[in-house]
């Protein structure tokens, strides 16, 4: 493919006269927009040749536009096209401006790369209203079969209607050629110049050249279509001669003649000499009588007539639904004429239905992460949403399409409207258009902004082909740390034919790695495991221009013993500072926290080397979890991190986020590793013993009597004991035995026994237990019932009633 650079033309519109366009013509709908066949000229293969003109008209012409036109193949080759009153060559390697009718050519260089101005009219015809003054339009040659077409709304002639031709005046047209000649046109999928297609010539040698120029899709009742047939000389339609259009199976024609619309194209007028004869699936033609064959070459256009409601009649139909193929309906061409081509579709048939789809299911999207208002980045953007009628009518007026993302996302964008505010602005705003459809969003449903209403529109009157719908810059807000696959469930009143579609692939913005060290209880300035923490493309860490951070933050009984390195190990994020920093309780050292200069243009790697931790007596056996989150991972506006539990359970203590809209419960981190892991050394292998008796301050642990300073005693048929004498009864040392003014902690081997009096919840390593009755005080010492503290150390119980003692068991460990 040989690209060149843009050639701009201001197009000025000074008086504009009638336009007559005729009524043979193929049309290709969209939303305001048509591609209107004007001249298709029969023509013959392997050379070059003129192929026909067609006119685009767009009603209202309000934005900017772009679409490649393009011909079947590369064995096609556009050498020159015309578009209003001026020609270009695109046989060299870029499109030169070769002048105009209305011009001296002398006043303009065929090689020059900038814009220049145009006096004349772009198409002497009336079409375009007064208040359409001038437009720029931009042609570049993408591919020898095709080019480039840019039109720049200047923002004058609001509301006006834009009307101009392009002809195809030289082409290249290769060997074994047949049949029609269609120019496709594909849009951008913005803007007024939208997708269709146009036939420019057909290619014939015989008597005849038969073209479908304008086709529609169809259901079960029915549908039109525009048969163009054209002499390859004067005189070669007779009377005596029949041409044929035979319909597959389960299709006929309608059985009325008077159905049938006959108009002349060109030529010699002989539409009112040509007779009708359906007979079930095949269409017969031919001319009353040998006295009005033409005179000058002649063709005309078949189609169905416009009745007095404005609606034109189906003259195809469907005789079997059960023998009808859904797709292209293709009609074989018989009779007694030397004809091109042999076949030709005249429709499209199919059963109400609407599907829709992602164009773009691999996009990417960051957990923990939005829409950032002033990120050059398009941050969670997900794919565009297209929504496609089957045949027309699929979409009803006033049905509804419910798209509801899963638990982890929410709306924040739809069309490139913020539509997650409180107070839910941006409400009933159009999203698309297209033959004779609307799609209108309707707000979010619901509290959690998961679920997008859209409503259906539809102008029966205009909605002859099927719709094709956008739902284009979407971006979603994504709960920190969820990955995978992004579905959204479709639901609402218009029958989609797709439960969910696939927008995006959720990935962390960071990979981290660690290596491991072990650990012990109660031991402070021992090395832990390096971190590595590497973004999944450039900018994944969001500095937001040096104002975030990326915090590394350790569990509750573990703390930094001093400030660890960090370096950009690859990349070129530039990092400013590294301070150690106290979490919302107070609890120095808890927080690991990197400032930088600005995001990075290179994906990069931070490594977090030299760590070293204090572990207090508290923390259980198992690896230490560090939490890698922070402003510049976690952007997602959330709840006050101080008044909720993480994704774990676990009360955080990160620092609070200020945002007016909240999309989830605030978690702080979108990953954690492990770089240490806690062991203890094995307990005592000797099995305990010990008997209490109640208002007795004695008690044997293995046979040998010790005293307590707070007797066992018996409250509301519970029995009580002092913890701290069972905790030594078993096994457990004097430096193990913690209080800190709230709860008691008692560590046995790899277990971890909190009690907080007053409270019925005791934990064994962090889970809770539920006892029947609470703890509480007597005597300085904490009570709790014997059978559960006496289970959470692992000990078997029994009770003696008649001697009112309590035995207690703990095997060999």
């Amino acid at each position: 493919m040989v690209k060149s650079k843009w050639l701009s033309f201001v197009l000025v519109f000074a008086m504009l006269v009638s336009v007559f366009v005729p009524t043979g013509m193929t049309k290709a709908f969209a939303t305001g927009t048509s591609y209107d066949s004007m001249v298709v000229p029969s023509i013959s293969d392997n050379g070059t040749r003129e192929l026909g003109k067609f006119m685009i008209d767009i009603d209202p012409f309000v934005s900017n536009s772009e679409a490649i036109f393009e011909l079947p193949d590369t064995d096609y080759e556009i050498h020159q096209v015309k578009i209003g009153d001026a020609s270009f060559d695109l046989s060299g390697n870029k499109a030169k401006y070769v002048g105009s009718g209305n011009q001296k050519d002398s006043n303009y260089d065929p090689n020059y790369d900038t814009n220049s101005t145009v006096t004349s009219d772009v198409y002497t015809g009336k079409g375009n209203t007064d208040n359409i003054k001038a437009f720029q339009f931009k042609i570049t040659k993408t591919s020898d079969n095709g080019f480039k077409l840019y039109l720049d709304y200047n923002g004058t002639g609001k509301n006006g209607e834009l009307k101009f031709p392009i002809e195809l005046t030289r082409v290249k047209v290769p060997s074994g050629a047949s049949g029609d000649i269609k120019l496709t046109i594909t849009g951008s999928g913005s803007g007024q110049l939208k997708d269709g297609s146009v036939v420019v010539a057909t290619i014939g040698g015989g008597d005849l050249t038969v073209a479908a120029v304008d086709t529609k899709s169809f259901s079960d009742d029915g549908g039109n279509v525009k048969i163009r047939i054209t002499e390859s000389a004067a005189g070669k339609l007779k009377s005596k001669d029949t041409l044929k259009l035979v319909l597959p199976d389960g299709f006929k024609w309608d059985d009325n003649p008077n159905d049938y619309s006959v108009t002349s194209v060109f030529g010699t007028d002989i539409s009112s000499e040509v007779q009708i004869t359906p007979n079930d699936d095949t269409l017969e033609i031919r001319l009353k009588d040998n006295a009005s064959v033409s005179t000058q070459k002649a063709a005309i256009d078949i189609t169905g007539i416009t009745k007095s409601d404005g609606t034109t009649a189906k003259i195809i139909e469907v005789d079997d639904s059960t023998k009808a193929k859904e797709g292209d309906v293709i009609a074989k061409v018989r009779g007694s004429y030397d004809v091109t081509p042999n076949e030709i579709t005249v429709g499209t048939y199919g059963q109400y239905d609407t599907s829709i789809s992602a164009t773009d299911s691999s996009v990417v999207a960051f957990s923990g992460q939005y829409n950032q208002e002033d990120s050059s980045n398009d941050i969670n953007k997900v794919s565009d949403i297209q929504i496609k009628e089957s045949v027309a009518g699929s979409l009803i007026d006033g049905r509804t399409i419910l798209l509801t993302l899963p638990t982890n996302a929410r709306w924040y964008k739809i069309h490139d409207t913020k539509v997650t505010n409180v107070d839910k602005t941006g409400k009933n705003f159009e999203v698309d258009r297209d033959n004779g459809v609307k799609l209108e969003f309707a707000g979010l449903q619901g509290t959690d902004n998961r679920t997008a209403k859209f409503v259906v529109h539809r102008d029966s009157a205009t909605s002859k082909n099927p719709a094709k719908l956008k739902i284009e810059n979407n971006y979603v807000a994504l709960e920190p740390g969820v990955t995978g696959d992004l579905k959204v469930t479709v639901g609402g009143t218009a029958g989609l034919s797709t439960d969910s579609i696939t927008l995006a692939k959720v990935v962390n913005p960071v990979t981290v790695t660690a290596d491991k060290t072990n650990v012990k209880i109660g031991v402070s300035n021992q090395a832990a495991g390096k971190i590595d923490i590497s973004e999944y493309q450039a900018g994944a860490i969001y500095t937001n221009h040096g104002k975030n951070t990326l915090d590394l933050i350790l569990p509750d009984g573990v703390k930094f013993t001093s400030k660890p390195t960090v370096k950009v190990t690859s990349g070129d994020l530039d990092i400013d500072n590294v301070n150690l920093v106290s979490d919302n309780s107070g609890n120095d050292n808890k927080i690991l926290r990197i400032e930088f200069k600005s995001d990075s243009t290179e994906a990069s790697t931070i490594e977090v080397s030299n760590i070293y931790y204090d572990v207090d007596r508290t923390v259980g056996e198992g690896d230490i979890k560090v939490k890698v989150g922070g402003s510049a991972l976690v952007t997602v506006p959330s709840s006050s991190l101080s008044n909720y539990k993480d994704k774990d359970g676990y009360k955080d203590d990160y620092a609070t986020l200020d945002y007016a809209d909240i999309y989830f419960s605030g978690e702080d981190y979108v990953v954690k590793v492990a770089n240490a892991t806690v062991v203890t050394p094995a307990p005592n292998a000797t099995k305990q013993t010990a008997v209490f008796t109640i208002n007795s301050t004695t008690y044997t642990v293995n046979g040998v009597q010790n005293t307590l300073d707070s007797a066992p005693y018996v409250k509301n048929g519970r029995t009580y004991l002092p913890t701290r004498y069972v905790a030594y009864a078993l096994g457990v040392s004097s430096d193990n035995v913690l209080w800190d003014g709230t709860k008691a902690t008692f560590i046995l081997g790899n277990r971890v026994v909190q009690v907080t009096p007053g409270s019925t919840t005791l934990t064994i390593n962090g889970a809770p237990v539920t006892m029947d009755a609470p703890a509480e005080i007597v005597n300085g010492r904490v009570m709790v019932p014997f059978r559960w503290i006496a289970q959470a150390f692992g000990a078997q119980v029994q009770w003696d009633a008649t001697n009112q003692t309590v035995t207690m068991t703990l095997q060999a460990q």
